[in-house]
């Protein structure tokens, strides 16, 4: 009883930790933490043969890079899973299942052009159902319950290093939740990883460090001190980090406390027999097996650009340092949180910050907190400094790797808080109210919504609620139909496109099916997008007759893996082809048609436009060095003809081909779709003849499709008639509707142009 009322908040918060940290095993689907299933893989290899991984064949063995890590955490999983006596799955069954079976071939968050999709690496479905292999979710559930046991003695352990700083019990609580509830320290609770059990024994080093600087070492202290950074290090050698942290305790304790430099070494020798006992073993076995003492040869040479044998520059990594920062707050493998949220964080460590500039003056520091200060200090710069480096080295880092020295990193924040607190003490409660409730919302709700959306189906809609869908209804083999797309601009005016489109669920199937937008003209692909449904969240084994729903899907026209693809022409229009494929052999054989059954051999679902731009005439490139002639051709509130280039004026013969190159200043938009012609006509005999006709620039730039403020470059190859009589004849030009015969309006020389026909250039034939 005397506990519950002493610590009962902290009990509270113990028991919404081990809450939270249950919604977020079962928020984060299967195998989606950062290597989770080599993680999986080293436990199930020491439950069923009881040995470590061979480093050596890392490329090819079932733990790859996690093949070089300590075996504590993963021991420990063995042995609850031979408790638990659920069925043993192989390694190499498990890699082989996930690769060949439920991994979303589609996996691209890495990419620049992805705006938020398909963060899944495997297929997953209502229950898991899509993942498809029963035993492997259910052992990796329960691994995954280990983290949160781990996570409980990080707790504990943050919660007495808290206590040791803090007298005021409010200020402790507030610490132990900010350590407790940031949403990175939830996350790596939630999955199968052994950055839990580090963190876990790491915190327990950390209290007992600063009870010693505080009590003084004793005997029983230094070896438990020493056993904790042991099993820490056992579980991930990067939690050793901490350990300069506790040798500068040693030596303020011996300074401190006036003992001779023999009890320092003995001291010394104490805290270090756990070490030598356990550890030691590990680094030996590294080094007489593998020349690789602590294990960090496994992420060389595992796949191109993850490892650098040449570390990046300082300059290289500088642009990373703010992805280490959000990411320590929290950021779920590919997933982040949402910018409002570090936002609100980030108020937190600017306060903290604030509270260190404007309190540290008007606060006299014991010596035990300038101790305190400087041992975790230590602490946090150390690890810093290896973070530093291991982003040198590794192409992918992130701000968990840290949290060994997350007990430090926490009590450095909220002292700073508790210094502003002091600096303007009214504000007391409200910084603590602040600062709890943005971690505890932020760490325990918000990542759930993030990994839900992440993870998740896609909302399912009601009709009413769809946006305006253009490009009309295309069903795919009689089982889903495209209800329409819709996009913001059908503009291409960045590295990608967004595009919306709408499915209905015509029928249940059991086919694997994947959907692809391509942009293409003339049979040439300049963009496409492959996916499943849902953007990865919504294979098709899980549909339902009815459902309604919508996916953003953003076309990248720069796709560095597909260099066949050509990049899109200026002043070109492209269809939008909308096809639905067999997901396991890309077969296109979902039949599109028609809603009566009518097959689609092409389903043209919309148009996309590559703009003109500032294009500029290049005649050279054709051998011809005239000068550009400028006109006085305009067609009001649409374009103006600037000038024009051919390589032959003044007499020609018939039968002549000719090069006439247009310079258009668009200056205005017209929603219609006009013709061009140029036309030959004799000024003193009658003749006329058409030399070109339809769509401006080969068929490919049609006017509803120009744009204020473009310049378009349009080149006109012309063949004049070979029964051309001799006379003097004028070539024009001008815009017609086909419908109706129409011209639009000209102006020449300040006067409408006869017939709304324009005179580009003039000619003798002798």
């Amino acid at each position: 009883m005397r506990l519950i009322q002493r610590h009962g908040a902290f009990l509270l918060l113990l028991v919404l930790f081990v809450a939270a940290s249950l919604a977020h095993q079962r928020a984060l689907r299967v195998m989606e933490g950062s290597d989770e299933p080599l993680h999986y893989n080293y436990a199930e290899l020491l439950r069923s043969e009881n040995r470590l991984p061979d480093r050596a064949t890392r490329t090819t063995n079932s733990t790859q890079q996690a093949s070089g890590q300590p075996p504590l955490a993963y021991w420990i999983g063995s042995l609850w899973l031979r408790v638990l006596n659920l069925p043993s799955v192989d390694g190499d069954v498990v890699l082989n299942h996930i690769g060949n079976v439920a991994q979303n071939r589609w996996y691209s968050p890495h990419q620049p052009w992805n705006t938020g999709d398909n963060h899944n690496v495997y297929l997953h479905g209502r229950g898991e159902t899509a993942f498809n292999y029963p035993d492997i979710v259910t052992t990796d559930r329960a691994l995954r319950l280990l983290g949160t046991v781990w996570g409980v003695i990080a707790l504990i352990g943050a919660y007495g290093a808290a206590r040791e700083v803090f007298t005021r019990q409010s200020w402790a609580l507030l610490a132990t939740l900010a350590f407790a509830l940031m949403p990175t320290m939830l996350h790596i609770n939630s999955y199968v990883t052994n950055d839990s059990a580090a963190t876990a024994f790491a915190s327990l080093t950390v209290w007992g460090t600063l009870r010693l600087l505080r009590r003084g070492a004793t005997p029983f202290l230094l070896v438990l001190i020493g056993l904790c950074l042991a099993l820490a290090g056992l579980s991930k050698v990067n939690a050793l980090l901490i350990a300069p942290g506790v040798g500068a305790a040693l030596i303020l304790d011996w300074r401190t406390r006036h003992i001779s430099v023999w009890r320092l070494l003995v001291n010394g020798i104490l805290l270090g027999i756990p070490l030598l006992i356990l550890f030691a073993p590990w680094v030996v076995y590294g080094v007489t097996t593998y020349g690789d003492p602590f294990g960090f040869n496994t992420h060389q040479h595992l796949t191109t650009g993850f490892y650098f044998a040449q570390p990046r520059t300082l300059g290289e990594i500088l642009p990373l340092l703010p992805h280490l920062y959000l990411s320590y707050w929290g950021w779920f493998a590919t997933v982040p949180l949402e910018p409002i949220t570090y936002t609100l964080c980030g108020v937190i460590a600017g306060m903290s910050a604030a509270g260190y500039i404007l309190g540290t003056k008007l606060t006299r520091w014991s010596t035990l907190r300038q101790r305190q200060a400087l041992v975790l200090s230590i602490m946090i710069i150390v690890v810093l400094l290896g973070m530093i480096r291991w982003m040198q080295q590794l192409s992918f880092t992130g701000g968990r790797l840290m949290y060994p020295a997350h007990v430090p990193i926490t009590l450095a924040l909220v002292g700073g808080l508790y210094l502003l607190a002091r600096r303007f003490k009214r504000f007391d409660f409200p910084i603590r109210a602040y600062t709890a409730v943005v971690i505890g919302v932020g760490g325990v709700l918000l990542p759930l919504v993030a990994m839900e959306h992440a993870y998740g189906a896609p909302p399912m809609l009601q009709r009413d609620q769809l946006p305006a869908l253009t490009g009309g209804v295309v069903d795919y083999d009689g089982t889903i139909r495209l209800l329409g797309i819709a996009q913001d601009s059908n503009r291409l005016t960045d590295n990608w496109h967004e595009v919306i489109a709408c499915w209905e669920v015509l029928r249940e199937t059991d086919r694997p099916a994947a959907f692809s937008l391509k942009f293409i003209r003339d049979g040439v692909i300049i963009a496409d997008r492959t996916t499943i449904f849902g953007m990865g969240r919504y294979p098709s084994s899980d549909w339902r007759v009815g459902d309604i729903f919508c996916d953003t899907v953003s076309v990248p026209l720069d796709d560095p893996d597909l260099q066949d693809e050509p990049p899109p022409l200026p002043a070109t229009v492209y269809a939008i082809i909308a096809v639905v494929l067999d997901a396991e052999t890309l077969a296109v054989d979902w039949v599109a048609t028609t809603q009566d059954g009518t097959p689609i051999n092409v389903p043209i679902v919309g148009q996309v436009i590559s703009p003109a731009g500032q294009m500029q005439v290049h005649p050279d490139e054709f051998g011809i060095v005239s000068q550009p002639t400028p006109t006085t051709i305009e067609f009001p509130n649409f374009a103006r003809l600037r000038e024009y280039v051919t390589q032959r004026e003044g007499e020609l013969d018939p039968g002549d081909h000719l090069w006439l190159f247009l310079l258009w200043d668009v200056t205005g938009e017209t929603g219609d779709n006009w013709s061009q012609f140029t036309h030959v006509i004799g000024l003193d005999n009658g003749y006329s003849a058409v030399l070109s006709d339809g769509i401006p620039n080969f068929g490919a730039y049609p006017t509803w499709a120009w744009s204020a403020g473009e310049q378009i470059a349009e080149l006109r190859p012309l063949s004049l008639p070979v029964d051309l009589p001799p006379g003097e004849y004028a070539i024009q030009t001008g815009f017609y509707r086909q419908d109706t015969g129409e011209r639009m309006p000209v102006i020449q020389d300040g006067q409408r142009a006869a017939n709304d026909s324009a005179v580009v250039m003039t000619f003798t034939v002798e």
